[in-house]
């Protein structure tokens, strides 16, 4: 099976490589990935306070709030008062503007 290696936009537009206009299409589709999003996750239990660790599983950041999951609703009850100190933790290392909120939820 042979695969495109040219595309074109419109009738009058010469073919171009892939490649070279790929770029410009995610450019245009305004797909923003922040990396430090990946590393909180990755990093989570060396950059969080203890208490976080043990008993909460970062999900993920939308719109820089952090949902984290965590296995009970006394468990989410306890956390829910130290996320002043998870965001301080997370600021030291990635700085203000990726997490300005947490979200508890409780596993089900």
């Amino acid at each position: 099976m042979t695969r495109a290696k040219y595309i074109s936009y419109g009738e009058r537009r010469d073919p171009q490589e892939i490649s070279k206009v790929l770029g410009s299409l995610i450019e245009r589709a305004s797909l923003r990935i922040d990396i430090r999003q990946g590393e909180l996750v990755k990093r989570w239990a060396e950059i969080v306070p203890h208490d976080w660790v043990e008993a909460a599983t970062p999900i993920g950041i939308k719109e820089q709030i952090l949902l984290v999951e965590v296995p009970t609703g006394t468990a989410g009850s306890l956390l829910k008062y130290q996320t002043g100190q998870l965001m301080d933790a997370i600021a030291d290392t990635f700085g203000d503007d990726l997490v300005t909120a947490v979200r508890l939820r409780v596993t089900r």
